[in-house]
């Protein structure tokens, strides 16, 4: 019996298609997701871009392990501790 599958396609979108990011609040296509954080993907990619084509599949044969998780398995520092760093770098520069 064939079962009918709803798979998705496993190359990415062409550039003409954009989809709205949710970071920036525009059109966007999928080559500036895969670049845009110093060369590697946003850490979002793979939330917007799943519904469109295999992005983890994708992705996953493109970058390297170490890559792939810099990109998105490592969590950065939280948004306060950079914010208590930058805080702390102005006071040692105001008593200067």
């Amino acid at each position: 019996m064939n079962q009918k599958t709803n798979a998705l396609p496993s190359d990415p979108p062409s550039d003409e298609l954009g989809i709205r990011c949710p970071r920036l609040g525009h059109q966007i296509n999928f080559s500036y997701c895969r670049s845009e954080n110093s060369g590697l993907p946003c850490f979002k990619t793979l939330d917007c871009w799943h519904h469109h084509f295999d992005v983890h599949g994708f992705l996953k044969d493109k970058l390297t392990e170490q890559d792939f998780t810099k990109a998105f398995l490592d969590k950065g520092k939280p948004k306060v501790f950079s914010l208590v760093d930058l805080i702390e770098q102005a006071k040692e520069r105001k008593g200067k």
